[in-house]
């Protein structure tokens, strides 16, 4: 009887098994949206837009997932809205384009400095935007597209003149857990991606290969925003390729840029390749730049304050920098380095500047390293240890001066070339650094060292003599 009782449970269990497997599959929520499910795009940018946006939303309200965009599909947008836990993937092939008419961006944010109490910043179309939105993503092979040839006015050969409204590319503002990860960014026609009040942001392996021409076309702005990493970027950009701020429209945010990373990145720009500055109304602090190479800029890494913001606590190390000369229409005079305060304007009130340390550098350029203050007491304890600067003329464009914009006055006075050129800075250490001039050797080049009001100077194991050793000495210490 036992054994009857056994097999009887064993073919009931067995029957059970097989009912559940001959049953249709309960289907689980899908995590993945294809665009295409959702209609064909046809060109119209609205309907176009407005059909990506169903997308995003309908990944969204499903508790999120990825809202993909296939590859081979080519789109022109206006404005789209990312939501928290999304990720938009572009496959490889896939182009999200910028519209290129401003009035289908319905998404405005603040223009980000003003300059004079009670002015009123105009607002700037957004092409992608995340607000107040977190775990949002934008990743994948493919391309977004900002349009710039669109808001071009006049080209030049230097320098082209843009449409006085053109949109942001891509903005993350107030978000919390951000990645943007390996796409290609081209052609921003304004900043092309600007990462406002944000914590918690990882930026790796993206391209971003703007115009070389298009001025305030900004590679990564990140402003007032919190434990950022920047790894393993290739940027080329007609203005800055990185640029730390903390600008005055905030839009009510009040988060330090604090706690930054940035390490093994390819620059290239016609003004900074990376900057802290210059418009600064909070504090910007403890950020490490490491083992990147920047070439035909510029400006090499730069840190400047005119606003009454704070700069401290900044890391430059492994770096290895080339600089040129370019039109004076973009800011910077051909310095590897420099730090610079002034204010911005008669209205203005700058900040200070204090503990920057550049270790283990290689510069070579048309021009030395710079620090200038505006008056005593707004730069202080800035060091250099094991930097090599390497002096040369290379191009057409005139030299002899250095650029101290924005500032009044006299923004870009006749300064001659030295290795070092220091202007009321307290505390300045160097120490091991050597300076080497090139065979064409201007008559406005001139000393290895030239300090001026520069209280505390260290220097120890320096190595390097004039540009014209007949007409000047080495060192000029007053």
């Amino acid at each position: 009887m036992l054994l009857l009782m056994r097999a009887a449970m064993r073919s009931l269990l067995i029957g059970l098994a097989l009912s559940v497997s001959l049953r249709p599959a309960m289907s689980a929520p899908s995590s993945s949206f294809d665009v295409s499910s959702f209609g064909q795009f046809h060109g119209d940018i609205a309907a176009d837009t407005a059909l990506l946006q169903r997308a995003i939303d309908a990944c969204a309200s499903s508790g999120g997932g990825s809202v993909v965009v296939p590859g081979g599909t080519h789109v022109t947008i206006g404005s789209i809205r990312l939501r928290s836990h999304v990720a938009l993937d572009l496959e490889r092939g896939a182009v999200l384009q910028a519209s290129p008419h401003y009035e289908d961006f319905g998404i405005t944010l603040p223009y980000p400095v003003t300059t004079h109490p009670g002015e009123a910043a105009p607002l700037i179309g957004v092409m992608i935007l995340a607000d107040e939105a977190e775990d949002v993503a934008i990743t994948g092979a493919g391309v977004i597209d900002g349009n710039s040839p669109a808001y071009v006015a006049e080209h030049s050969r230097d320098i082209d003149r843009a449409k006085d409204r053109r949109p942001y590319t891509v903005v993350f503002r107030a978000c919390q857990r951000v990645t943007l990860r390996d796409v290609t960014i081209r052609d921003g026609a304004f900043w092309t991606v600007r990462v406002l009040g944000c914590d918690d942001v990882l930026i790796a392996d993206l391209r971003i290969d703007n115009s070389l021409l298009m001025p305030n076309d900004d590679g990564l702005d990140i402003d007032w925003s919190s434990n950022v990493r920047i790894r393993g970027c290739h940027i080329v950009s007609g203005d800055d390729c990185i640029a730390l701020k903390t600008a005055p429209e905030s839009t009510g945010i009040t988060r330090p840029c604090a706690n930054i990373v940035i390490t093994g990145c390819t620059l290239m720009s016609r003004s900074s390749a990376i900057v802290i500055g210059s418009d600064v109304v909070g504090s910007i602090h403890d950020v490490v730049v490491d083992s990147c190479v920047i070439r035909d800029s510029h400006r090499g890494v730069s840190v400047r304050l005119n606003m009454r913001g704070s700069i401290e606590r900044v890391s430059f190390s492994n770096l290895s920098i080339e600089t040129r000369l370019y039109d004076p229409a973009w800011w910077g005079r051909g310095t590897p380095i420099d730090v610079v305060v002034t204010p911005w304007n008669e209205v203005t009130k700058a900040g200070v500047v204090r503990d920057i340390r550049f270790s283990n550098l290689m510069c070579r350029g048309e021009n030395g390293i710079v620090v200038y203050g505006f008056a005593p007491g707004m730069i202080a304890g800035i060091s250099f240890d094991h930097v090599a600067v390497h002096i040369d003329k290379t191009t057409a464009y005139a030299g002899g001066q250095q650029d101290f914009r924005p500032c009044p006055g006299d923004a870009m006075p006749s300064l001659p070339t030295s290795g070092f050129l220091l202007r009321n800075a307290a505390g300045v250490k160097i120490r091991d650094c050597r300076v080497t001039w090139g065979v064409h050797r201007p008559d406005y080049y001139r000393h290895a060292l030239d300090a001026e009001h520069c209280p505390g100077l260290e220097v120890r194991g320096f190595d390097g003599e004039a540009a014209q050793p007949d007409q000047f000495p080495a060192q000029l210490v007053r």
